[in-house]
């Protein structure tokens, strides 16, 4: 049974990772076009399942977090002033409905995130200024002594993939099971390094996923360290990364490679800002360009 499992996942056409300027563009198109009054979690599953069902699946989940992480930022202050309103439009129709999904209902109308939209309703009907004392309502809707409120609450929490402690949880293990993934190929290609904790442990603040311990070759480039990113990497993306971390690396470790286990859009290898060093990939180092310093014989 295993042995045809392994055959018949190995026989399954790989999805797509490196994305032309147009496929993303259509992406991006689509999705702008689908959350302006439905939900980014039918979405998601829309695209996944019937519109590029040959992309890879988790790109298309991570190019609807940016899309909409930066449509959010830009129209935040906007649904912030408009709490009050959004409060009142909640308390005068929630004694219409037996259902607990008039604030879903609410956030494809005002095309904003169910868990944002809890957010805003929480912070002005509790008073609450703290983003702290909202989180932990919203992780835990109980605590809310409106029974009413919180069913809606709960029923936001999952329906929302992009915001709330679900999302968070996925995410982060998500994270992490790429970056096991990472030493794990690491080991097995013979690679010596030290991972973050050995780094902090030495001293260092901004660290790398693995800093090699014996530099090695990458078709011919140096590499010192590996970033692993359970991310798509597309090019705005990328150059906050090279600002927030990759930079730093370059200057303390010289030239290294970061890994976009989702893939990337074909221009981000292109840009100029990867000449400090970077070289970015979708998976691991193929062995075969690998060339690896031999450890001294005692």
């Amino acid at each position: 049974m295993a042995l045809s499992r392994n055959k018949a996942e190995k026989s399954k056409p790989m999805k797509k990772k490196i994305l032309t300027n147009v496929e993303y563009t259509q992406i991006c198109h689509f999705i702008n076009e689908f959350c302006g009054d439905g939900l980014p979690i039918d979405c998601e599953l829309n695209m996944a399942n019937r519109i590029f069902n040959d992309i890879e699946p988790l790109a298309l989940v991570c190019i609807l977090q940016s899309q909409l992480f930066y449509k959010a930022r830009g129209q935040h202050w906007r649904h912030e002033n408009r709490a009050e309103l959004l409060l009142k439009i909640y308390d005068d129709q929630c004694h219409l409905y037996d259902d607990s999904d008039l604030l879903i209902r609410m956030a494809c109308a005002e095309s904003i995130n169910p868990i944002s939209m809890c957010r805003f309703l929480l912070q002005e009907k509790y008073y609450m200024g703290q983003r702290p004392l909202i989180s932990q309502l919203l992780k835990h809707p109980y605590l809310i002594n409106d029974s009413r409120l919180a069913a809606n609450v709960q029923q936001c929490l999952y329906s929302d993939n992009q915001e709330g402690p679900i999302t968070d949880l996925r995410r982060r293990m998500i994270g992490e099971e790429y970056e096991l993934k990472l030493k794990q190929l690491a080991n097995a290609a013979g690679i010596f390094f030290y991972d973050e904790r050995d780094l902090r442990r030495m001293g260092y603040d901004k660290t790398p996923d693995i800093k090699v311990i014996l530099p090695f070759l990458y078709k011919g480039h140096i590499v010192n360290w590996i970033e692993s990113k359970a991310n798509f990497g597309d090019p705005k993306s990328h150059k906050w990364n090279i600002q927030q971390q990759l930079l730093s690396y370059c200057n303390r470790f010289g030239p290294g490679i970061i890994i976009y286990w989702f893939g990337y859009h074909e221009e981000t290898p292109l840009l100029p800002d990867n000449n400090i060093g970077i070289t970015i990939l979708a998976d691991f180092p193929d062995r075969e360009h690998l060339d690896l310093m031999l450890s001294p014989q005692l």
